[in-house]
């Protein structure tokens, strides 16, 4: 394991083409900047070295996050930000659905990212039998009710998109040592229920670890810097969960840094295998 990774990236900065950041745990911890993140963002800042980013916070837009990140001591531009509601772009392309109407369950960003890429929003659930399908999003929000209504219509409609831009089951809190749950875990909640109905409805997910997020991100990567011949095995992606942030990276041939400062402990980093395990461990950031 390494100490900081900003005593390690001077030293190696010169075999990569781009940086990928989690936020929550990698960043950010309980509503504070992380020793070193202010410092090693404005280290690339100063360098023009290419980096992002990446969170599966699909609940609050770029710029909202880059207010949250603000008030917790990290200034980041929110077109430094790439969230994973941002990939509904590609679903919208894959399901030639555009102008839509999606039952929004939760939020979904201000501006919301939905409406951004050019789909209507229901949030009524005595309306979500007009819909196209369903989008599940965060926050709060009445949870029986949207999930009643969610379940009743992919009863009667198992064929429609389950659409879900966080895949995550739980994310770290704004308390240290606290947790909230993610709009995966509510999407898989509804899918048991569905299954044990012996209706088959498979969740699409956006977010890492899945590959669509990925393939966003290297295309904004590409765009942004100007890079056209981006080697992924010289593309990093840093983060603290071994099941997004680790797997997604390992999965589409990037390099995989994992920090010590989120939700995996020393435990799980040494005992993670195949697909899971990180190339490179660190205690901080700096």
């Amino acid at each position: 394991m390494n100490n900081t990774f900003i005593d390690w990236w001077r030293e190696h900065k010169a075999e990569y083409q781009a940086l990928l950041f989690d936020i929550d745990g990698t960043l950010l911890s309980a509503g504070k900047a992380l020793p070193g993140a202010e410092e090693l963002l404005a280290f690339l800042r100063v360098n023009k070295f290419p980096f992002f980013l990446l969170t599966n916070d699909g609940n609050h837009s770029t710029e909202e996050k880059s207010e949250l990140m603000a008030q917790a001591g990290l200034h980041v531009a929110s077109d430094e930000i790439i969230s994973c509601a941002m990939a509904l772009e590609q679903f919208i392309e894959e399901w030639s659905c555009p102008e839509e109407t999606f039952f929004v369950m939760g939020d979904l960003g201000v501006p919301c990212f939905a409406e951004r890429v050019g789909l209507k929003v229901c949030r009524d659930p005595k309306k979500i039998n007009d819909c196209y399908g369903i989008i599940v999003g965060e926050g709060f929000y009445n949870w029986q009710d949207n999930i009643s209504a969610a379940f009743n219509f992919l009863i009667k409609y198992p064929e429609r998109p389950l659409v879900v831009p966080n895949p995550d089951s739980y994310w770290p809190g704004r308390v240290e040592g606290e947790y909230g749950i993610g709009a995966g875990a509510k999407a898989r909640f509804i899918c048991g229920l569905l299954d044990e109905m012996d209706i088959k409805v498979e969740p699409i997910y956006l977010g890492k670890p899945y590959k669509v997020i990925f393939d966003y991100s290297v295309a904004v990567v590409k765009r942004r810097f100007g890079i056209a011949d981006l080697d992924m095995s010289k593309m990093m992606m840093i983060g603290d969960l071994l099941k997004s942030d680790i797997r997604g990276a390992n999965q589409y041939g990037m390099v995989s840094a994992l920090v010590m400062t989120g939700v995996t402990d020393e435990k799980q980093a040494a005992e993670a295998q195949g697909e899971f395990k990180p190339d490179l461990i660190f205690k901080t950031l700096g």
